[in-house]
């Protein structure tokens, strides 16, 4: 009875809600979907249509409706940089939701987002999973392909990174390991036309089994978003926080989104030191005797490299 509830959403009196950047705006209906829109080289692109962008999985069941409640808004000075941040809050029949959205100004197409769920019931709820920045993005009128796209995930498939989409296409990018020898990856996707494209990733400072899943559902758009499994129950009055993702809009190939995710990192804390010499020198490996060798083999070479 309790999960059947949750997708019940009380109504709102509010229609919608705007988080507003210098190039990037995110709005928000009364269910707490939202849309993503570029404001780039003087005009606005809506890069796709609303979506239930964040949401949670309840003993196996997607809820997404959280009827929109208020928003507030305050300042922001932080180790990333001055800003602004946006907490929009919407329930249902045991959940209170809040998104906090910050917009810092030395990164004006990125929007950093964390949602918590609380239990407002009386009731355990099971919590399998949650999904952050889970946005369409709209085909443009012509032209083929109609998305190339920016794929992280490690494979044994050892597919491009940067591929054309197709309708029916569907990656999960897992970044833990997708085979014995294969896992990991930079956490961040992305997906353009010929207008606009956007990214999203997770900003924490270790890795985490995130996946970050791309996919074309027909001709007219494509998706992507962060999701995390996991297992976690809350007692009344527990919450669940999401890890810190993002979102970023641009115009052309995937090349800023990571600029700013790079910078983004440096600013938190990600130090990137100085190669040693060493790196320059050979290297030689010994991979072209597969899995099956002998230490003898390995080892009589070494003269000879």
């Amino acid at each position: 009875m309790l999960v059947l509830a949750i997708f019940v959403s009380a109504c709102s009196t509010q229609k919608s809600a705007t988080v507003d950047g210098k190039n990037i705006q995110i709005i928000f209906d009364d269910k707490l979907h939202s849309k993503v829109v570029a404001k780039l080289e003087g005009r606005a692109v809506e890069v796709g249509d609303f979506s239930a962008s964040e949401f949670v999985v309840i003993s196996g069941n997607e809820v997404k409706d959280f009827a929109f409640e208020g928003q507030r808004q305050e300042n922001l000075d932080d180790a990333i940089g001055k800003g602004k941040k946006y907490l929009l809050t919407g329930s249902n029949a045991a959940l209170r939701k809040e998104i906090a959205v910050s917009l810092y100004d030395d990164f004006p197409s990125m929007a950093v987002c964390q949602v918590s769920y609380t239990n407002t019931g009386d009731a355990e709820v099971s919590i399998d999973g949650w999904t952050n920045n889970h946005y369409t993005i709209s085909a443009t009128a012509a032209g083929e392909p109609r998305f190339w796209s920016y794929q992280s995930g490690s494979y044994e498939s050892r597919a491009d990174w940067v591929l054309p989409l197709k309708a029916g296409f569907s990656q999960e990018n897992f970044m833990g390991m997708n085979a014995s020898d294969y896992g990991g990856g930079t956490p961040v996707v992305d997906v353009w036309n010929r207008n606009v494209g956007i990214g999203v990733g997770h900003l924490e400072m270790a890795p985490k089994l995130i996946s970050l899943p791309v996919s074309m559902m027909d001709s007219t758009s494509a998706s992507l978003g962060v999701q995390f499994k996991m297992k976690k129950t809350l007692k009344a009055g527990e919450s669940l926080i999401t890890l810190p993702t993002f979102v970023s809009v641009h115009r052309g190939d995937y090349f800023q989104t990571l600029a700013d995710y790079r910078r983004l990192m440096i600013k938190k804390g990600i130090a990137f030191h100085e190669p040693p010499a060493s790196t320059y020198e050979p290297e030689w490996c010994a991979w072209g005797y597969e899995r099956k060798f002998t230490m003898d083999q390995v080892v009589n070479t070494l003269p000879m490299a």
